[in-house]
């Protein structure tokens, strides 16, 4: 194991172009947690001038509701993880990366372990990010702070690391059966934007929740903020375990026909 993790690490630790993108994905992350609030309040203040009950304003940064908000909100940019995932899986078919793998003496079982490695360590690193700025936010903004307001909820965070390598899962999946990157991400986008967005509506909900994709986001529900509980609305604010064993059943599908797929096809 320690040998396939030199190798991953060898090969993108003097890429430029994986650093340069990681980096964009983790400035996006980081903008979008920083900022949210202020966007929130801003959003909500505007409405309140047209509306007859008064909006106030509203603190996603408070432990130990901060877990919820920002796992829920870096959920939307789990595409552009999945993007990273596509873009470096088909560059090794481009580049015959997996081909000389082969040559050098690795199986076919390491390769795929060596793909594993990879999005594991985007998930970990994503969900690092994540928590640094849940630590960061909810320490500035929360008064009397203890240790029980900090742990409470933060199972959100390994929902978080779930929902984003059940995504990156999928996401190498389509790249190792189509190989090329314009096609992957096109297939990828289409899916998720589209197709199953479509299957959701058309289906019975009953049948609709158990799409992949729609079970993924649904780890993490919409934060139960005072603004919802306003207007009466509710929503789940744990996770479902069921939800949870779904994502890993998903996760570990895509994972196996990844695997059959290097097992079986030339490089």
């Amino acid at each position: 194991m320690k040998y396939l993790l030199k190798i991953e690490w060898r090969k993108h630790a003097k890429n430029p172009i994986f650093w340069v993108v990681l980096g964009l994905y983790i400035l996006s992350i980081t903008v979008e947690l920083f900022g949210a609030e202020a966007f929130i309040n801003r959003v909500t203040s505007n409405a309140s001038k047209n509306s007859p009950i008064p909006i106030p304003s509203l603190s996603i940064y408070v432990f130990p509701y901060v877990w919820h908000s920002l796992t829920y909100l870096a959920g939307f940019l789990k595409p552009l993880l999945a993007f990273v995932v596509i873009l470096f899986i088909t560059n090794e078919f481009t580049f015959r990366t997996i081909r000389q793998h082969l040559i050098n003496g690795l199986s076919r079982e390491e390769v795929f372990l060596t793909k594993f490695i990879f999005i594991l360590a985007l998930s970990i690193i994503s969900a690092i990010v994540v928590s640094i700025c849940v630590f960061i936010l909810g320490i500035v903004h929360t008064n009397d702070l203890q240790f029980e307001m900090i742990a409470t909820k933060s199972g959100f965070l390994w929902a978080y690391f779930l929902e984003v390598f059940g995504i990156c899962s999928f996401a190498l999946m389509i790249s190792i059966l189509l190989k090329r990157s314009g096609l992957a991400i096109v297939v990828f986008s289409v899916y998720f934007f589209i197709v199953e967005p479509v299957l959701g509506f058309k289906l019975n909900e009953n049948i609709a929740k158990y799409l992949p994709l729609k079970t993924f986001g649904r780890l993490i529900d919409v934060p139960n903020t005072g603004l919802m509980k306003l207007f009466g609305v509710n929503f789940r604010e744990f996770i479902e375990p069921m939800d949870v064993l779904l994502s890993i059943f998903y996760s570990f599908i895509f994972l196996l026909i990844t695997y059959l797929v290097i097992k079986k096809r030339d490089a």
